[in-house]
């Protein structure tokens, strides 16, 4: 199922959030500014990630999963983040791979998070999942054991014997 706009939308600011990145890197959500800035739009059960500028359409790419959405934003995002640093001194060699490097580091951020994130909730599905099935273990049990004739009475815990 495909998220919503808004949902999109509070996503990215979430994980751009992390990275700090400036607001004119973040792209528009259902309209393009046609400044050549990204923007996002939802047709036909698939997410658009397109670029415009001037009325004209310079790039489109369509995307089934939110996750691959997400990441190709923050790629982008973290890419022109890295672009604006200051690597004075360095020569072309050295240049690329401190730009690469400092992309790396702002994806490490967003992922580190996410990955915590997703620990979270697993953890959290895990002991749902526990306790559900804790609590259908003994609804077995227990039928099981009314089939059975053994359910403990009463008068029978209190003398510590069974059924």
């Amino acid at each position: 199922m495909l998220l919503t706009l808004p949902e999109i939308e509070d996503k990215i600011r979430e994980y751009a959030s992390i990275i700090d990145a400036p607001e004119e890197l973040i792209p528009t959500f259902g309209f393009s500014d046609q400044s050549g800035l990204s923007h996002i739009e939802i047709q036909d059960g698939c997410y658009f990630l397109i670029v415009c500028q001037k009325g004209d359409e310079l790039s489109r790419e369509s995307f089934d999963s939110t996750d691959e959405l997400v990441f190709k934003v923050l790629q982008d995002i973290s890419y022109s983040m890295a672009c604006d640093l200051d690597f004075d001194g360095a020569d072309d060699q050295n240049f690329r791979e401190r730009f690469l490097d400092a992309q790396q580091h702002l994806m490490s951020k967003i992922y580190t998070y996410y990955s915590e994130n997703a620990k979270r909730k697993k953890a959290t599905l895990i002991t749902e999942d526990n306790t559900a099935l804790s609590a259908s273990r003994k609804k077995i049990l227990i039928k099981s054991n009314i089939k059975k004739g053994s359910l403990p009475t009463k008068s029978s815990k209190a003398l510590g014997k069974k059924g």
